[in-house]
Order: structure tokens, then sequence, then C-alpha cells
């Protein structure tokens, strides 16, 4: 179907959808749509295409796919605030980290600011920290991307490394959190990248995510901290924190996920690091397995968990499924896309059945 829309207006488009400017001039997260690119929209993610210049756009709509028009723009102008402070910083390497509640728009405002500052010619990394809902590596990771040219999502980024935790919320693994975003900000420290974002989970209500945000940034050393707050919710935090916070508005486009559409979401990363996935064994005496307790000699692990894979120097490869223990042959049976053969296996706690859904 064919969408006109006016100039200076907006076309909301809620996935699983795709679309391609037929004519007219559009823009999505400052990202310049061209006329032979058809970009797709994950189901569970809304992007917003404003149009400068009165505009046709194809859509092709999935089962419940939507899409409206409304006035004006949905990027607030406040959002342009932490880039003068972020250009006016003289020195290299200059770190950004986001914080906001969940669906508060963190990744939209990570991507806005991705495609604004590699316009300027710069090289960004992109640290995704939300492990329950990344958009770099798969759910349960720490992962980072570098870009440098405007991207359309920031999951079309190429992962560069990854820290598996194995978990999809950080409230039971805080320490091991904060340490995978220590590790991956270290070694992106050695890469030739202008900019570090730091994306974060949407935890920020309640003592104990008091204490964990407070720790993470402490431990982050961050340059720049971007708040979105909707209500007053990021008040008890920022008083914590020593760093000052820019605080930006959110956009007027928020799209609140279900917990089932955010199920779906992690479900789609598992089965992107899944493709093509076939049965492994790995022998027990060739690999090192963490924790060192996960295999004990007495009883087998339950079937169906999320495995890390690493190379040489902690290199992610990526994720396997566990499907059986051989006890005879003290081998594991594990299902996944990586060819390489690992030097370590991580044990996790999502479990995930046949058909790579979360248990």
């Amino acid at each position: 179907m064919q969408q006109t829309v006016e100039s200076n207006n907006t076309l909301l488009v809620d996935g699983p959808a795709s679309i391609k400017l037929v004519s007219g001039k559009a823009e999505m997260f400052s990202y310049p749509l061209k006329e032979t690119a058809r970009i797709v929209v994950r189901e569970g993610k809304r992007l917003p295409f404003f149009v400068t210049e009165k505009a046709i756009f194809d859509l092709s709509l999935g089962p419940k796919a939507t899409i409206q028009e409304i006035a004006g723009s949905t990027i607030p102008s406040s959002w342009n605030k932490p880039l003068e402070a972020i250009s006016g910083l003289q020195q290299k390497q200059v770190t950004v980290l986001i914080l906001g509640k969940i669906d508060s728009g963190k990744s939209s405002y990570c991507h806005y600011l991705v495609n604004k500052l590699v316009d300027g010619k710069c090289k960004v990394a992109v640290l995704d920290g939300d492990i329950g809902q990344s958009d770099i590596g798969p759910s349960g990771t720490v992962a980072y991307a570098i870009a440098s040219k405007q991207t359309t999502e920031l999951y079309n980024l190429t992962l560069q490394n990854a820290f598996f935790v194995g978990i999809t919320s950080p409230l039971t693994a805080l320490s091991k959190t904060i340490e995978a975003l220590a590790t991956m900000k270290q070694e992106i420290l050695s890469k030739k990248v202008d900019f570090i974002l730091v994306n974060t989970d949407g935890w920020v209500t309640g003592d104990i995510a008091l204490r964990y945000k407070t720790a993470l940034v402490k431990e982050i050393k961050p340059d720049i901290i971007v708040g979105l707050q909707v209500g007053n919710e990021l008040e008890p935090l920022i008083t914590n924190l020593d760093t000052s916070v820019i605080l930006v508005d959110p956009s007027p486009s928020l799209s609140q996920r279900t917990p089932e559409k955010r199920k779906a979401l992690r479900e789609m990363t598992y089965a992107r690091y899944l493709k093509a996935a076939k049965q492994q064994f790995y022998y027990l005496s060739q690999v090192t397995i963490e924790p060192k307790n996960a295999v004990p000699k007495n009883q087998t692990p339950e079937k169906g968990l999320l495995l890390g894979l690493y190379g040489s120097g902690n290199k992610f490869l990526g994720i396997g499924i566990l499907r059986e223990i051989n006890q005879m042959r003290k081998a594991l049976k594990v299902q996944t896309s990586v060819s390489a053969k690992p030097r370590k296996i991580v044990f996790g706690k999502v479990l995930l059945d046949k058909k790579i859904r979360e248990v």
C-alpha cells in the first residue's frame, strides 16, 4: 500500500512492517531516507519517519502492524542539549551514559546520537548494557558495536564483542553486569573511536536499583550522563551521583511494550544468533566450564540452558543451547551456529525450548 504524508508531519510505523520512500524527503532519527532502500520495522518496535518534503511511502504491513500520521516531529528539541555539551569537550573518547526507566526511549535516543555524531565524521562505539532488551548482541549479554556511518537501526550494527551474563535481568547478577560493562568499555578504549555511548537497562527505582546504578556509574566513569525522564522518577538516582546529569524530554511517540512483546524481542535475538544452528559435541576435558560447578558429577543440568561460547582471548563466539550431557563420554551436546571450537563455555540461567522460545 502507499501512504502520502504532508511536509512537517511524522509517520509512525509499528512493526512488523517494511517501508520505502517513493518520492519526497524524509528522515528517521536523523537518518535521511533513500528512495532505493527498504527499511524493516521489527515486531515490537516503532519507528518515526519525519517528512521534510511531502512524501509518498510504499508500505508492507505484517499482522498487528499499524501506521499513524501525526503533526510535527517526535524528536524533542532538548535532545540536542547533550550534543552541544559533547561537542564542547576537548578530550578524546568521550563516554556518554544514558539513563531512563523502561520504555523511556533510551535506545531511540542512543540511535539518534549515533546518527548525529557519525554525521560529523566521527566513530562511535555503542555499548549496550540492557541485557534484557539488547539491540547489539543476543539477550543475556553486554555487547558493543562500532559505527562509522549512519544506520537505520542499532540492531543492524555489527557485533564486535560481548560479555555473556546469562540472564535477562541484572537483579540477580548485579556485580556481573557491572563487570561486563566495565570489561567491554576497557576493550573499547583500545579502539580508535571518538565517542562511547553506554545504553543501560530500565531499572531505576527502588533502593537496590539506586545502589546498582550508582555503582555502575562509579565503575564506568562517564564524562556526561543523559537522563530521559518521564515524570520525576530519576530524581532519587540523580542526587546520588557525582557526575552531573543532563535531563532530556522523552519522545511524545513512545510505545509501551507488553511483557509478551519484550519476550518476543528477546527471542528474536536468540534466533538471530542461532541461525542455521547445528548440533556440536564438546568434550569437557577440552573446554573450561564456568561456573565450575555447572556440570555436577551426579546430576545433569536442565536441558535448554542458554550458553555463552568463547574463543581465545575472551573473544565471544556466540551462544548455544544445551541439548544433552553425555556423562559416559563426558561431552556436551550443544545447538549452536558457532563453527569454531570454543575454549570456554559459560552456563546461563535462561531456558529455551526447541523452537528457541523462553520457557
